[in-house]
């Protein structure tokens, strides 16, 4: 079975996030994604917690892709040299990872595992640390840099609210 591996902290779920996976799933049977720093949450970096960044992937597509995603959560290890291992252990056989992450791409690059580029969509605007940067800013705009599902969800969990709060304790 044709697999590929798509990592990233989701936080939030992007729409960079959206379109990579949806390509992903018109080329691979099934698409593996990991959620990094699973552990991690109510921080700076990683506002959401696992459990809301795996609603928010869920929320994004329909019961027929849903079929073919496999949502694996894995807690840091805080050893590059174990990492890839690490992961591998918690997720089935991948063929090929997709990564934009330099450090991710020369990880499994190392371990010989099969890396590609994602294409990035709108990088610029579709970036984790800027879109909670307009949230904690009170900045609405941040809105059109997530799929509407998604959007949905962080407006339900009060997510602009959180980040403000968290962006105080810094």
């Amino acid at each position: 079975m044709k697999r590929a591996l798509f990592v990233g902290r989701f936080q939030p779920f992007h729409n960079g996030h959206f379109e990579a996976v949806k390509r992903l799933l018109r080329k691979y049977k099934e698409v593996i994604v990991v959620i990094g720093s699973s552990e991690d949450s109510f921080s700076r970096d990683n506002p959401f917690t696992c459990g809301e960044r795996i609603e928010m992937i869920r929320a994004c597509f329909g019961v027929t892709e849903l079929s073919r995603l496999v949502i694996v959560p894995v807690p840091d290890v805080n050893d590059n040299t174990v990492w890839v291992d690490h992961v591998l252990a918690h997720i089935p056989q991948v063929n090929e990872v997709y990564s934009n992450n330099p450090l991710v791409r020369m990880l499994f690059s190392k371990h010989g595992v099969l890396v590609r580029s994602t294409e990035p969509h709108e990088r610029e605007r579709n970036e984790g640390a800027s879109i909670r940067k307009l949230m904690c800013e009170g900045d609405k705009s941040w809105a059109k840099h997530v799929p509407k599902k998604t959007h949905e969800f962080l407006v339900a969990i009060e997510a602009e609210k959180r980040m403000k709060k968290i962006a105080r304790l810094w």
